[in-house]
């Protein structure tokens, strides 16, 4: 298993710079799709901000990291190798739910 997690570690490295790009594309998505849902947050425009993209995506990760960077590291000191996340609990419970004949 050391094998494998040290070739996960290796493939990381090597896509990192793919993956952080993908990761703030993503997160600039979701924060617009936040903006948009929640009514209360439409009484302003970010037309100007919006007009250079990649800016605007690298402003959002940015501030998305300082927000988070060390919250996300204290729970990474602290996770054990056989976590979980939510969403894959409830994926792995979807897959072994059966559908009920009526």
């Amino acid at each position: 298993m050391s094998q494998e997690i040290d070739k996960v570690k290796e493939l990381l490295q090597k896509y990192n710079d793919i993956l952080v790009h993908s990761m703030s594309i993503a997160l600039t998505e979701d924060f617009i799709n936040l903006i948009v849902v929640n009514s209360d947050d439409v009484n302003f425009e970010l037309q100007e901000l919006t007009k250079d993209k990649s800016a605007f995506r690298v402003l959002i990760t940015k501030e998305f990291l300082k927000l988070n960077s060390g919250s996300v590291m204290s729970e990474l000191k602290t996770m054990d190798e056989g976590f979980t996340s939510n969403m894959e609990k409830k994926k792995n419970l979807k897959s072994s739910q059966k559908k009920l004949k009526l």
